[in-house]
């Protein structure tokens, strides 16, 4: 996609959930419409996480988790190089835990 978009995902490997929901959030802005779905999935996780491990948060992170992995249906297997079928299944089992 683009080299913010790779920055963004090095951000969110390292865990830098914050920062990698801000750059994507950036692209989002002016992006297209099956793109900013796709961006918009992203940050919803990205969001999630922030708040799981920053705030503690319960509901919220559920549910923002719950809207990426709706949105993140229409990307499988792959997109623009991110194995959407492998983080999917691991974004639906940490979801599970979540709601646990």
């Amino acid at each position: 996609m683009s080299d913010s978009f790779e920055r963004g995902v090095a951000l969110f490997n390292r865990r830098a959930y914050f920062d990698s929901h801000e750059v994507w959030e950036d692209l989002w802005n002016g992006a297209e419409a099956r793109e900013k779905k796709f961006l918009g999935a992203l940050i919803q996780m990205a969001a999630a996480l922030h708040v799981r491990f920053e705030r503690s948060g319960g509901r919220g992170t559920r549910n923002l988790l719950v809207q990426a992995l709706t949105a993140l249906e229409d990307y499988r297997p792959t997109h623009h190089g991110v194995d959407v079928e492998r983080l999917y299944a691991e974004l639906a089992a940490y979801t599970e835990r979540v709601e646990q």
